[in-house]
């Protein structure tokens, strides 16, 4: 069996992953889960896994540094991540493995694959650090999102997005200089990729990035960079005033 602990702060996506590993990886056993670093490095050194499926983002910190936690890797890691910016290129490049959210079943499947190949040789620490040297360069760069489009997909600076606007089935971003942007993805699909950056939904059919916002009135229309407008809906009225009011 390949003892596996998935850590993820998100209680619905350890049990997906825990169900899915169930379900399409019958010899691999889930030994734990976790919802911070700590808890992590806490199961890991309990439980002695073959694998962690690590989700970037924990609340205590960047998953990846949980790595420098230990002397020696001894365990195979699948990073878990729903923010495309995030060294996709580094995982490639240093030949880590790496799943998308919402993970699919296929991928899974391949990364587990690999991981039942390679479960008797060394973990190579060499190519880890270089994995947490090649991140923190990446991640000091400015924050990204991957926006996909019937044209292929185009990668926006978080910054420059001053909003988003459902339109049907897709989303219309609006951009510093009056550029604007066409996705073919839902509203809904970006406000869980942009939660986490600053980027609040405001309106059933907005989300506006809060370093844009310039005011907004009882009337309920938020002023936005570059002459840009959104609407402030009843339900977001609370909550978006605790966030405008915690900017200032």
């Amino acid at each position: 069996m390949i003892r596996a602990i998935v850590a993820d702060d998100e209680a619905p996506s350890r049990e997906v992953m825990s169900n899915y590993l169930r379900a399409y990886c019958p010899d691999v056993e889930v030994v734990a889960t976790s919802a911070s670093l700590r808890s992590t490095y806490r199961a890991i050194k309990q439980h002695n896994p073959d694998v962690v499926f690590l989700d970037i983002e924990l609340p205590d910190g960047k998953g990846f540094d949980l790595l420098q936690m230990f002397e020696k890797i001894n365990f195979r890691i699948i990073f878990v991540t729903a923010y495309s910016e995030y060294a996709i290129n580094a995982f490639r490049v240093n030949a880590v493995d790496y799943l998308l959210k919402p993970v699919r079943i296929d991928e899974l499947i391949t990364a587990v694959d690999r991981i039942r190949r390679n479960i008797s040789s060394e973990t190579d620490n060499e190519s880890v650090e270089s994995l947490i040297r090649s991140m923190r360069e990446s991640l000091s760069l400015q924050p990204t999102v991957v926006v996909s489009s019937i044209k292929g997909f185009e990668i926006l600076k978080i910054n420059e997005i001053i909003m988003c606007k459902a339109d049907g089935y897709c989303t219309n971003f609006f951009l510093e200089g009056n550029r604007k942007v066409v996705s073919s993805k839902n509203l809904k699909h970006y406000e869980e990729l942009l939660t986490k950056k600053n980027i609040v939904r405001v309106h059933h059919s907005y989300l506006v990035n809060l370093v844009h916002v310039k005011s907004y009135t009882r009337q309920g229309e938020i002023q936005l960079s570059e002459d840009n407008r959104a609407f402030l809906g009843d339900s977001f009225k609370s909550s978006f005033t605790k966030l405008f009011s915690r900017k200032e």
